[in-house]
């Protein structure tokens, strides 16, 4: 029958065309269009949510464009010219000339002496015409006990030297022990480490931890400057019950030492226990 078989060949010509239009038409797999077809597909898009990172860019393009205006500086003098182009402006001012620092250290040191005066003024216990400066309140001891100095010293771990000065004392107040250089300098708790040369290593009882304290000034050997210095003691605050303490300090100039004893209240000024020289 050639019109039948006419017929199913061309429903079966119908179908296979219809199957090559929609493979070379098809957008569901674009991959394989391209490589039966060899044409170029048609691309993809898929939605995908922005990054947030992208968020401050988006909010940076909504913001109005701001525009910088520029001054321009007005031209510098020639003194100052001079300087910019010569050295910087901290080096220009270390080139300036410094006064003296031994001149600083004797206002200083006039100005806490007469400090130191005026207190001991309103005291009742002073004689009429002494201040702490020309009296030395320290009872020298002739046959000192030393044992009770080495003992702390050496429990603190205190240094030694050419000239050393250690004060003891047997309560929990806060004695402070001080000394002033040839130069005017004072050396205390608030400058432990001297431009003359002295040190206080061994500071002790700030806070109230020990009843055998211990403080300690030194000069090494070869350091200490010539001159007199005057030992200083300030019952600094109470700590203990009693007010009233009893100290003891041991000098050594270089010539063997020496003891000295007193006592001390928190109401007094500090005072000159003794002097000494350094030849």
């Amino acid at each position: 029958m050639p019109w039948t078989a006419y017929t199913f060949f061309a429903i079966l010509s119908a179908l296979f065309g219809y199957g090559i239009f929609r493979i070379l038409t098809g957008e569901e797999n674009p991959a394989h269009t391209t490589r039966l077809g060899n044409v170029r597909a048609t691309p993809v898009e898929v939605p995908e949510p922005r990054p947030n990172r992208f968020a401050l860019e988006e909010d940076m393009e909504r913001l109005p464009t701001m525009t910088i205006e520029t001054t321009l500086e007005e031209p510098h003098s020639d003194a100052s010219m001079e300087i910019d182009q010569d050295e910087s402006p901290i080096e220009a001012e270390l080139a300036e000339e410094e006064p003296p620092l031994s001149e600083d250290i004797l206002d200083s040191s006039e100005a806490l002496l007469a400090e130191i005066g005026a207190e001991w003024d309103t005291n009742p216990r002073a004689q009429p015409g002494q201040t702490p400066l020309t009296v030395e309140t320290g009872e020298e001891v002739s046959n000192p006990d030393l044992s009770d100095f080495h003992d702390r010293l050496e429990r603190e771990g205190a240094k030694s030297g050419q000239v050393q000065v250690s004060l003891i004392w047997d309560n929990k107040n806060d004695l402070d022990l001080s000394v002033v250089c040839p130069s005017g300098e004072r050396i205390s708790f608030d400058n432990k480490l001297s431009a003359c040369g002295g040190q206080l290593d061994v500071d002790m009882n700030e806070l109230p931890t020990s009843e055998q304290p211990v403080e300690n000034i030194f000069w090494a050997a070869g350091k200490a400057p010539t001159g007199e210095y005057k030992v200083l003691i300030e019952h600094f605050e109470q700590h203990d019950e009693e007010d009233l303490t009893p100290y003891r300090v041991l000098v050594d100039d270089g010539n063997g030492p020496k003891e000295y004893r007193g006592e001390i209240l928190n109401d007094e000024p500090p005072r000159l226990v003794c002097k000494f020289t350094v030849e």
